[in-house]
C-alpha cells in the first residue's frame, strides 16, 4: 500500500470514527431526551393553539415522560397535576366523574395540562418565562411578581425569579425546548 492509500484510508478512518460519535451521541440525546404521545401532544398543542415544543419541555421538566410519577407534593403524571387543579380543570372542561387516578392516563393528563397551559398564556399574554414560571410556582406569584420591581422593572417583563426551585425549573424548560426543536420535526 502506498503512501498516498494509506494517507486516504486514514482519512477513511477518522471521518468514519467522527461519524459514528456523532451518530452515537445523537442517539445518546434522544434516550435522554424522548419523544412519546406525540398524537396527543399535536391533538391538544394544536386545540389549545399552543407550541408543542413547549408542550414537550414541560412534560419533560416535569416528569421526563412517566406517566405514573407522583411527586413529593402530590402532583400526579406526565405533566404534573395536582389532584385539587385536575378537578378543577376537569370541572371546566365539563368531565364528568373526574377521579385523580385519571391523572395517570397519559391523554387526559396532556388535555388537561395544555388546557391549563392555555389558561396561563391567556393570563401572561404567551410570554413563556411567565408562563412556565407559573406552572411550577403559581400563576399567583408571579402575577404579584410582575407588580414588585425587583422582579419586573417595567411590569411587563420577568426580570428576576425570586424562587430559585422555579428559576432552575424556567431554564430546564428553555434548554429541553431548544433540545426538542432540534431533535424532533413536529408538525
Amino acid at each position: 500500500m502506498g503512501r498516498k492509500q494509506k494517507i486516504a484510508l486514514t482519512f477513511f478512518i477518522i471521518c468514519i470514527f467522527i461519524l459514528l460519535i456523532i451518530v452515537g451521541g445523537y442517539m445518546f440525546v434522544k434516550t435522554r431526551y424522548p419523544l412519546k404521545y406525540e398524537d396527543y401532544i399535536m391533538k391538544y398543542a394544536e386545540e389549545y393553539h399552543l407550541d408543542p415544543y413547549f408542550v414537550c419541555s414541560i412534560i419533560w421538566t416535569e416528569s421526563k415522560f412517566d406517566p405514573e410519577v407522583v411527586s413529593s407534593r402530590g402532583a400526579v403524571g406526565l405533566m404534573q397535576i395536582m389532584p385539587d387543579t385536575g378537578k378543577w380543570i376537569a370541572g371546566k372542561l365539563g368531565m364528568e366523574d373526574f377521579e385523580e387516578e385519571n391523572l395517570h392516563d397519559p391523554e387526559t393528563n396532556i388535555q388537561m395540562g395544555c388546557w391549563y397551559l392555555k389558561f396561563l398564556s391567556d393570563k401572561f399574554d404567551g410570554d413563556t418565562t411567565k408562563i412556565a414560571a407559573a406552572y411550577n410556582a403559581g400563576h399567583n406569584r408571579v402575577s404579584e411578581w410582575m407588580t414588585d420591581p425587583e422582579h419586573s422593572t417595567d411590569g411587563e417583563t420577568l426580570d428576576n425569579i425570586p424562587f430559585e426551585e422555579t428559576k432552575n425549573y424556567v431554564e430546564r424548560e428553555r434548554q429541553s425546548y431548544e433540545i426538542y426543536k432540534f431533535l424532533y420535526k413536529l408538525a
